[in-house]
């Protein structure tokens, strides 16, 4: 079975150097947006976006089944 989550560290250094001037990151699902990149940090803004499909994580977020869950951080300094 293949989980549909993106690990941050494994991609290419090729799309590293493609997306180094980005001014937004958007992480769309609950694989790729919430379970596996919620608390990732960029140098530009992020936009995390998910719905909550499994009882454990919407109880670790502290939400409820097939809430949607939205997270905006700006870019670290």
């Amino acid at each position: 079975m293949s989980l549909q989550v993106i690990d941050l560290t494994t991609v290419s250094q090729e799309l590293a150097y493609l997306a180094s001037d980005a001014d937004l990151v958007i992480l769309e699902g609950m694989g790729r947006g919430i379970e596996t990149n919620l608390y990732a940090r960029f140098k530009c803004d992020s936009l995390k976006i998910g719905m909550v499909k499994h009882p454990e994580v919407a109880q670790f977020l502290g939400g409820r089944l097939y809430d949607c869950v939205f997270k905006y951080n700006e870019a670290s300094s």
